[in-house]
């Protein structure tokens, strides 16, 4: 019997087209099943989320969240990651040349709006970073991210000091503005939202024009 192998390679070639077709709406699937598990361990705030309290929000089963994952502490550290990136997916650039002024009314408004969003999150890494060291990682980086952004709002000021002087006043920037100094006012002095912003806004003032305003103005160094 004669074989039509042109007629076989044709068949062939067919099914493994439906075949790829079939496998492109699974994949499709698949990373929306790993992004719902993702943003689920992202949105769940102050708690160390067990397997399947996270499966049960991403409307997953246990099974599926570890086709994704091999472990919490890989989803943890997915999750921290999504958390940052929307964070900071609304971040536009710095214009350094605006006013001063603005530039410390800006500061306060974007950091006290994203660092009250931020809580649970914060709670949430220092919860599972024990056991997500990647986690860890992440904050670390954050710190450094958040540093570097006071660094660009100030390049014009920063830059008129003295080298020894600008990471000195750096310094006093970041604790002065960062994610632990909201955290004191919001949780240990217990300030509204809007009294730590106020607060905030007179630390603002006080620092720049102590520091900032004078052109190489000497800072003692310890």
């Amino acid at each position: 019997v004669a074989v039509d192998h042109r007629a076989l390679a044709l068949r062939s070639d067919d099914r493994r087209q439906r075949t790829e077709l079939g496998r492109e709406p699974l994949d499709r699937r698949r990373d929306l099943d790993r992004q719902r598990c993702v943003g689920s361990g992202a949105e769940a705030g102050d708690v160390e989320p067990t397997s399947a309290a996270i499966a049960t929000i991403a409307g997953v089963s246990s099974r599926a969240l570890f086709q994704h994952f091999t472990s919490l502490a890989d989803l943890y550290a997915a999750a921290f990651d999504l958390a940052v990136a929307r964070a900071f997916d609304g971040n536009g650039p710095v214009d350094a040349q605006a006013p001063l002024s603005n530039r410390i009314e800006l500061l306060v408004s974007d950091r006290a709006q994203l660092f009250e969003e931020w809580l649970p999150v914060w709670h949430f890494a220092e919860r599972v970073r024990s056991v997500a060291p990647a986690v860890g990682l992440g904050v670390a980086q954050l710190r450094r991210l958040l540093r570097a952004r006071l660094a660009v709002w100030f390049a014009t000021e920063l830059g008129n000091l003295h080298p020894g002087a600008r990471d000195l006043v750096l310094d006093s920037l970041d604790v002065a503005f960062g994610l632990d100094s909201w955290m004191n006012m919001r949780e240990q002095l217990r300030l509204s939202p809007v009294h730590a912003s106020r607060t905030w806004r007179f630390t603002a003032e006080a620092i720049v024009q102590q520091a900032l305003t004078v052109p190489n103005q000497p800072v003692a160094v310890a």
